[in-house]
């Protein structure tokens, strides 16, 4: 029989919240964290609760402990977003890279899509979609490279998808204002395999060699798909991932 699920657990609400504050860079490295008590003051739960949440993020390694200080935001973060962190921070900031990383466009176009591409998409294998391609870099050099697709009909939208230049506020913000839509939720999966040629390329490295491949689709409000992202992601990277488990 079908039921409703309960909200989330304060502690993870609370959470959240700080998570999504850091991963979008809205907190950086070595900025304080409120205190327990603060935290309670201010979301009137508990300290018990609230010393909870600080630890599931302690947990995550996005922040520390630092006597005498409290909690403080991390200095060495997850190195690599998947699509869904960067479409997060991008509607939140505007932009969607880290701080101390750039994006490179490799290229863009139309071009057949892909099995997985027209799958997710809901449009024919084959069918002309736009391919957006670019390639993440930090300090540590290639973090990964990113293929995103759209239906042909977002080009009509935003014509500057089919140029190699980066558009103010992201593709998919541009997109969603042009079309007056809002984004909905975005779903993603993980799998590791070997790089194919093309991929050992992309990210400058020799093969064999094992690269994890994150698959993202972002779907607008009313469920409508927007864009489907592939990320490769170069080895040795760290990222992070979360489930909220108190909705099972």
């Amino acid at each position: 029989m079908p039921e409703v699920k309960r909200a989330a657990a304060p502690y993870q609400q609370v959470a959240q919240h700080f998570r999504d504050q850091i991963l979008s860079g809205q907190l950086v490295g070595g900025d304080r964290v409120p205190s327990v008590r603060d935290i309670a003051s201010e979301w009137s739960i508990s300290k018990a609760t609230a010393d909870k949440a600080l630890s599931a993020l302690r947990s995550e390694g996005l922040i520390i402990a630092v006597t005498g200080v409290g909690s403080m935001v991390a200095e060495r973060l997850p190195s690599v977003q998947t699509g869904g962190d960067r479409i997060k921070r991008m509607l939140t900031t505007g932009r969607a890279t880290r701080p101390g990383e750039r994006s490179e466009i490799i290229s863009s176009g139309f071009a057949p899509a892909t099995a997985d591409a027209a799958k997710w998409l809901g449009i024919q294998e084959g069918e002309d979609a736009v391919r957006r391609r670019r390639r993440f870099v930090d300090d540590e050099g290639i973090a990964a490279v990113s293929t995103s697709w759209l239906p042909a009909i977002a080009a009509e939208a935003v014509p500057e998808i089919l140029r190699t230049e980066s558009i103010p506020g992201g593709t998919i913000g541009a997109l969603l204002r042009a079309t007056k839509r809002q984004a909905g939720r975005s779903d993603s999966t993980l799998s590791p395999r070997l790089a194919d040629a093309e991929e050992a390329g992309w990210l400058e490295l020799e093969q064999p060699v094992a690269v994890m491949i994150v698959q993202t689709r972002v779907c607008d409000e009313d469920g409508t798909p927007i864009e489907f992202g592939e990320d490769v992601i170069a080895p040795d990277r760290r990222y992070a991932v979360g489930e909220d488990l108190s909705l099972l």
